[in-house]
C-alpha cells in the first residue's frame, strides 16, 4: 500500500470541498412564474398558507443533472477510498504488508537516473548516483556514461543561490568516468551537480539535483528479535546527535522476498537511544524463521513550520533475523482503535450521500 494514508487524506478533503461547494450552490428563480388559483377555503382562512404553484411549460423544465453526475462520483470515490481504508485496518499501520510493487517503501532513498540525448539514433548521456539524499560524512560520487565519452566535469553548486562549491574533471575509460566530492558540514541542504560530458566532438550537458545535511542520528545496531503477544520485537540502537520525535523505518524480508514496511515514532534525546520495531504475526509467512531487516530510515520530524525535516544514517545496511520462535505469537486480529473506525464509517457515510 503506497503511502495510502496521505493519499486518502488529499481525496477526503477534495471531495468535501467539492461536496459542500455542490450543496451550497444558489438557484436563480424560475422566470415569469404564474400564480394557480386556490380553492375557497385557503381565502377564507388568512391563518393558514397557501400554496403557490408555478405553472412552468414541461420544455423549460430542466433537471440538475450535473449535481446528479457529481454526487455520484463522490459516492463512487469515497467508496473506493472507502474500500482501501477498510483492507488497510486489517493490519496494524506499524506493520503494513509490502510487496515488490512497493517500489517507494523498498527503494526510499533512490535516485532516478538523469538521461541527456546526445543524437537523433537514441544514444544519451547517463549520470547517477548511489542515492539521492546524502548525510555528513558521507562523500559524493557521480557516475557518467555514454557511447564514445572522452572527457567529463562536473561542477557542484547550491541550488538555491547557484553558488559554486567545488568543480572536478576527469577523463573516460570504456565510456564510464566517475567524480567523487569529500563530504562537509558546510554543504548546503540542496546541492546541484551540472555535468559537461565531451562526447566524440561534441559536449553535452545535463543537471541533477540532491540533497545534503548534517546527520541528526545514526542507527549503530539491533538486538536479535523476540516475540511479545501478537508482535515479533525488534530493539533498535541508535546514537541521537539532535533530540526530538523521530520515525523509524525498516522493511522486513524473508530472503528477498519483502514481508512488511514497520513503522515507530518516539521522542529521543542526545546521546544512546532505543526504540522497537514491531512486525504483527499477520504479515509473517506460517512458520518463518529467519529474516531480515534493511532499507533503513532514521528521519527526525520537523518541530515547526519553519524547520524542515531532518534525516539521520545507518552503520549498518542490514540485520539478520534468526530463529525466530513464530510458534510464540499469540495470534489474534487487530483490532482498529476509535479514531480508525470513525474514519471508516465516515468514508462509508459520505458514499452513502450518492
Amino acid at each position: 500500500m503506497k503511502k495510502f494514508y496521505l493519499g486518502a487524506a488529499i481525496i477526503i478533503a477534495g471531495l468535501l470541498l467539492l461536496w459542500f461547494a455542490n450543496k451550497n450552490e444558489v438557484k436563480a428563480p424560475s422566470s415569469a412564474p404564474a400564480l394557480s388559483k386556490s380553492n375557497k377555503s385557503d381565502w377564507a382562512s388568512p391563518n393558514q398558507s397557501t400554496a403557490i404553484t408555478h405553472n412552468v411549460p414541461s420544455q423549460l423544465k430542466v433537471k440538475n443533472t450535473s449535481k446528479i453526475q457529481f454526487d455520484q462520483h463522490l459516492a463512487s470515490a469515497a467508496e473506493q477510498v472507502a474500500m482501501q481504508y477498510q483492507n488497510a485496518l486489517k493490519y496494524p499501520p506499524y506493520s503494513q504488508p509490502l510487496s515488490e510493487f512497493d517500489e517507494d517503501r523498498l527503494k526510499p532513498n533512490q535516485f532516478y537516473p538523469v538521461t541527456s540525448p546526445i543524437d537523433d539514433a537514441g544514444n544519451a548521456l547517463v549520470v547517477s548516483l548511489d542515492k539521492y539524499r546524502f548525510v555528513y560524512p558521507q562523500k559524493i560520487t557521480v557516475k557518467i556514461a555514454a557511447q564514445n565519452l572522452v572527457e567529463v566535469n562536473v561542477a557542484l553548486s547550491n541550488t538555491d543561490t547557484k553558488a559554486a562549491i567545488s568543480s572536478k574533471t576527469t577523463t573516460a575509460q570504456q565510456g564510464e568516468a566517475t567524480i567523487s566530492f569529500k563530504g562537509s558540514e558546510d554543504y548546503p541542504r540542496n546541492l546541484q551537480l551540472f555535468v559537461e560530458a565531451k562526447v566524440a566532438d561534441k559536449k553535452v550537458p545535463a543537471v541533477a539535483q540532491i540533497q545534503y545535511m548534517p546527520p541528526s542520528a545514526t542507527l549503530i545496531d539491533f538486538d536479535n528479535a523476540y516475540a511479545q503477544n501478537e508482535n515479533m520485537v525488534a530493539t533498535a540502537h541508535l546514537k541521537v546527535i539532535k533530540s526530538g520525535l523521530y520515525r523509524i523505518r525498516a522493511n522486513l524480508y524473508s530472503d528477498t522476498s519483502p514481508l512488511a514496511h514497520l513503522v515507530t515514532k518516539k521522542k529521543l534525546s542526545q546521546g544512546s537511544q532505543t526504540v522497537d520495531l514491531k512486525a504483527h504475526w499477520s504479515v509473517l509467512p506460517q512458520g518463518v524463521v529467519n529474516m531480515r531487516l534493511s532499507d533503513f530510515v532514521i528521519e527526525r520530524m520537523s518541530p515547526s513550520p519553519g524547520e524542515r525535516n531532518s534525516f539521520g544514517s545507518s552503520d549498518i545496511a542490514e540485520f539478520e533475523i534468526t530463529d525466530f520462535a513464530y510458534d510464540s505469537l499469540q495470534q489474534l486480529p487487530y483490532q482498529a482503535n476509535e479514531q480508525e473506525r470513525m474514519s471508516l464509517e465516515f468514508l462509508k457515510g459520505l458514499a452513502d450521500k450518492g
